[in-house]
């Protein structure tokens, strides 16, 4: 007996994820990206943690060894970015995550580190597996032998896709002295045949 192959299209890539310039989060894509920012954690478009995030994001991509990926779909709308840069002794978050280190953990962590700033992928967007493509792209493309980043409690899906990918919790209940009531906890990734932590 002759059995029919079923031959099934491919289906449809709907979705591009590529390297952003720094001026595109900037320049081009700056709503975009405060759309997706407000609708990936929740918070109205018009509040001011929205509003100043549009600042952060020109402020980070002036740091050195700054690296971004975008998602967009089929009519270029920016749907996802992930981003960050090369971590720098005096940068704002450095010093308030190095602080419940120990020193040994600070001299691990922190000797070549990269600060793994951002990963947003709208709700409308979500379930295509973009966070994964643009977290992977993003640790990719940096040289550096840690990367670091903070992550809120409340994220469940986020925390899920960082453990699949191999960070470890550093501290499980960080509190920035910005948003003291939001849990958060800082997540560490070593590049790997790095040897262990002290």
């Amino acid at each position: 007996m002759w059995l029919r192959s079923v031959i099934r299209p491919r289906p449809e890539r709907r979705f591009e994820v590529r390297e952003l310039a720094p001026d595109e989060l900037c320049e081009r894509f700056p709503d975009q990206a405060l759309w997706i920012f407000s609708g990936a954690l929740g918070f109205p478009r018009d509040s001011s943690r929205v509003r100043s995030f549009a600042d952060t994001i020109r402020r980070h991509t002036g740091y050195g060894g700054f690296r971004a990926f975008g998602a967009l779909n089929v009519r270029g709308r920016l749907v996802g970015f992930s981003y960050g840069y090369s971590s720098q002794p005096g940068l704002w978050w450095r010093e308030q995550i190095s602080e419940p280190l120990t020193p040994d953990e600070r001299d691990f962590w922190l000797r070549d580190a990269f600060e793994f700033a951002e990963l947003h992928v709208h709700p409308t967007a979500q379930g295509r597996g973009l966070g994964s493509r643009l977290h992977d792209a993003l640790i990719a493309a940096h040289p550096h032998a840690t990367a670091l980043l903070s992550v809120m409690h409340r994220s469940a899906v986020a925390r899920h896709l960082y453990a699949s990918r191999g960070w470890e919790t550093l501290v499980e209940d960080m509190r920035f002295s910005t948003e003291p009531q939001t849990a958060f906890s800082i997540l560490g990734w070593r590049r790997p045949a790095q040897g262990k932590t002290p």
